[in-house]
C-alpha cells in the first residue's frame, strides 16, 4: 500500500499516535466511557486499519475508560418467522454483527463483553464494559445501554457519519413514550444460554430517523457539541446525559418533529395515526388531512405491520415454489 493512500487531507500519515492527537483535539480523555459511531472508510486509510483506531480509542480513555459500539443484528416480520422462511439463529458468542468493520473488530477484540440482545446488541471495552452490557438481554429495552452510559457521564463520539446519533437517538425516541406506539410486529430466534432455540418479539422497533438529524440544532443551541477532525472524518462529540435529556424531552413535548413527509414510511404515519397528532401538524399533506387516505394507510400498515395467517400463508405458498 503506498505513503499517499495513508495520508490524511493535509499529507499526514493517518496513524494510531495521529488518531490520539485527533482524538485529544476532539476532547476525548482519559477515564472517558465512549459510545461510538463511525464511517471507518471516511477516515481514510489507516496505518494497520481498525484494529490501530481500537487502541487509539483504548489508549486515550485509558484504563479507567471505555469504549462502547453497536453490534446490532438481524430481524425479521414475524410471519416469515413463523412461516418457516427464515432459518437465522441468533447467538451472541458468535453471530457476526451488520454495524461495519470498527463494531465487527472490537466484538472480537479479547477483552470485549457483548451484551444479549438478540437484536440490538453492544460490545464494550474498558472498566465499564460489564455495567454497560450484562443486563442487556431479552428482557431489556432496546437501547437502554446508552441511558447506562448516561448513568456514568458518558460521551457520544460520532465520526465520519453526518453528526448521526445511531441508537442514541432511538434510546431518545423510547424515553419520550415513542418507541412502544407503533406495534409492529418483528421479531428473531436467538440461541439462548441452555443452547435452545427461543423466539424473540422486538417490542421496541426502530423509529424513524430521517429527521433526527435535525434535533442535534438543539444540543447545539445547548452549547454542548463538541466538533472537530478524526482522519477525514468530520467528527463530534457529545454529553450523553445531557443529550439524552434535551433530545427525548422535545420530543416528548411535540412528537410533530420527529415526523418525515414520505407517504410510505408506516413508523411515522402510524405514529401521527395513533397519537392524533394531525390537529398539531404546522403544515400537513394531503395524506395527513384525507380521512379516506388516513383510513386506507392504515388498512395498508395494519398488512404491513401484522403477523396475520394471510401473510404466513402467503410465504409459506411461495417458499414451497423456491
Amino acid at each position: 500500500m503506498s505513503t499517499r493512500r495513508n495520508q490524511d487531507a493535509n499529507g499526514s500519515l493517518i496513524t494510531e499516535q495521529s488518531l490520539m492527537q485527533n482524538l485529544r483535539s476532539l476532547g476525548v480523555r482519559e477515564g472517558d466511557h465512549l459510545a461510538l459511531g463511525v464511517s471507518f472508510k471516511n477516515i481514510g486509510e489507516v496505518v494497520g486499519g481498525a484494529e490501530a483506531l481500537v487502541r487509539a480509542l483504548l489508549k486515550s480513555v485509558g484504563p479507567d475508560g471505555t469504549i462502547m459500539v453497536n453490534t446490532f443484528t438481524e430481524q425479521f416480520g414475524l410471519y416469515r418467522i413463523k412461516a418457516r422462511v427464515v432459518d437465522y439463529v441468533f447467538d451472541y458468542r458468535s453471530t457476526p454483527c451488520n454495524t461495519g468493520l470498527v463494531p465487527e473488530t472490537m466484538r472480537c477484540w479479547d477483552s470485549a463483553k457483548r451484551s444479549k440482545h438478540p437484536v440490538t446488541s453492544v460490545a464494550a471495552i474498558g472498566k465499564a464494559a460489564n455495567f454497560l452490557t450484562e443486563f442487556h438481554d431479552h428482557r431489556a429495552t432496546a437501547y437502554s445501554p446508552f441511558s447506562r452510559l448516561a448513568e456514568i457521564e458518558g460521551k457520544y463520539l460520532s465520526v465520519g457519519i453526518g453528526g448521526q446519533l445511531v441508537g442514541f437517538r432511538h434510546e431518545a425516541q423510547y424515553l419520550a413514550g415513542l418507541l412502544d406506539v407503533v406495534p409492529k410486529k418483528v421479531g428473531v430466534n436467538y440461541l439462548n444460554e441452555q443452547g435452545e432455540v427461543e423466539l424473540f418479539i422486538n417490542r421496541q422497533p426502530p423509529g424513524c430517523v430521517k429527521t433526527m438529524g435535525a434535533q442535534n440544532k438543539l444540543l447545539e443551541e445547548a452549547g454542548i457539541v463538541t466538533r472537530g477532525q478524526i482522519g477525514d472524518a468530520k467528527s463530534l462529540l457529545i454529553p450523553a446525559d445531557k443529550s439524552l435529556a434535551i433530545i427525548s424531552q422535545a420530543l416528548k413535548a411535540d412528537p410533530t418533529i420527529n415526523l418525515c413527509t414520505s407517504i410510505s414510511c408506516l413508523w411515522c404515519r402510524e405514529l401521527e395515526r395513533r397519537l392524533a397528532l394531525y390537529g398539531k401538524l404546522k403544515t400537513p399533506r394531503y395524506y395527513q388531512k384525507n380521512k379516506i387516505v388516513i383510513s386506507a394507510l392504515a388498512l395498508a400498515n395494519w398488512v404491513r405491520m401484522g403477523d396475520n395467517p394471510l401473510l404466513r400463508y402467503a410465504f409459506r405458498a411461495s417458499s414451497a415454489f423456491r
